[in-house]
């Protein structure tokens, strides 16, 4: 269910949000990506990536437990979160603030044709409109990666409400054992604190290892009465990775969002300019081409993935501007009042897969993103 509040309510949670990040040392640790600063998503699978080049070149297997936290936002105990703030000494008129905040707050739910009649006093749960959301969440998850080296896995690492287990052997078999292990403590030390992992969602994957391929029938781990079977490809906060954990999985699935998003924009891109359309696509299509493949250009994959890059970003260009005579994007071309491609549409979007393309980075530390594009580049274009 997602809140809508006011503006005005949103700016002082985004101040008070500020406020708290200060003290998210306190009690948020190093292997929690979400709401630090210089850390995000994409580190954390790059420092799943990191530990699982290595050992392959070490010839060890790695195996990786994938969790989700089942209704994570809506089963936070406001008086347990506000005790988790005071005594990880944030100052007393933040916790007090949070307390505030939390308490006293009730709900009428509406589908824009009824409501019900009355609100309904709520005593658990975030809004999640608010701000403050992924935070006070990864504030009171924290006690769940308290004992992160934990010594039956390598590497345990979480963002909001996703969590990894990844373990370390000399073979795929051998890593079932930890990850079972580890996942039934888990669990356990989350029921403690009230919370659960959605077993629909809990998911695991084995690495390749040089030429060694993992198949589906792999040892399972078991979780709870649960036995999670071995997945063949896999997508862990909005990345996407096969059993060779090489780029050509998460650009084809990227690329395929990127044309859905051009063609749904496409009546709207038949009244815009050519630089305004451009402007358009650089915020909405060319991130949804490129989200995440910087994590395939730094140094813990070899550099001459660089080159099979290049050429899996010209095969997601084509899938952009070439994707009339897939049946689904004819059938939104369609909806639109599109029926042939519109050549203002097609010129966009190959001129912002031509611009992506030369800034394509050939330092592996280099991220594609932010555009850094010299102001005489192709001015006449609009790009």
């Amino acid at each position: 269910m997602i809140s809508l509040w006011p503006t005005l309510s949103k700016t002082i949670e985004h101040v008070a949000l500020a406020r708290m990040i200060v003290f998210a040392p306190n009690c948020v640790l190093s292997v929690q990506f979400a709401c630090r600063k210089g850390y995000s998503a994409l580190d954390a699978v790059h420092l799943i990536l990191e530990k699982v080049y290595k050992a392959s070149n070490d010839k060890l297997y790695s195996s990786a437990l994938f969790l989700d936290v089942q209704g994570a936002f809506d089963k936070v105990v406001q008086q347990s979160l506000a005790e988790i703030v005071t005594s990880n000494n944030f100052p007393p008129y933040l916790g007090d603030w949070v307390q505030s905040y939390l308490s006293d707050r009730s709900v009428r739910i509406t589908d824009g044709v009824a409501s019900e009649p009355f609100f309904i006093p709520i005593q658990v749960g975030i809004p999640q409109g608010s701000p403050l959301l992924r935070f006070l969440v990864n504030v009171y998850s924290s006690s769940l990666c308290h004992n992160h080296q934990r010594p039956c896995v390598d590497l345990m690492i979480s963002y909001v409400d996703d969590y990894c287990l990844l373990a370390i052997s000399v073979s795929w078999q051998r890593n079932a054992i930890p990850l079972t292990a580890a996942g039934h403590q888990l669990q356990l030390e989350a029921n403690q604190g009230g919370m659960s992992f959605e077993l629909s969602k809990n998911e695991l994957f084995h690495f390749a290892c040089g030429k060694d391929m993992p198949t589906a029938d792999l040892p399972r781990v078991q979780f709870g009465e649960y036995y999670i079977p071995n997945n063949l490809e896999q997508r862990w906060v909005g990345v996407f990775f096969a059993r060779t954990v090489q780029s050509t999985l998460h650009s084809k699935k990227h690329a395929a969002k990127a044309g859905t998003t051009l063609y749904k924009l496409a009546l709207l891109f038949k009244k815009l300019k050519l630089a305004m359309a451009s402007q358009l696509i650089k915020v909405t299509v060319i991130p949804a081409l490129t989200f995440g493949l910087e994590i395939y250009t730094r140094n813990h994959i070899n550099n001459r993935e660089v080159v099979p890059i290049n050429m899996r970003l010209k095969a997601a260009a084509k899938i952009v501007t070439q994707g009339w005579q897939k049946a689904e994007l004819r059938a939104i071309c369609a909806e639109a009042g599109l029926h042939a491609p519109y050549p203002l549409i097609k010129k966009c979007a190959i001129l912002g897969a031509a611009r992506l393309l030369d800034r394509l980075p050939t330092n592996p530390r280099h991220s594609l993103l932010p555009w850094n594009r010299p102001k005489a580049y192709n001015v006449k274009a609009g790009i």
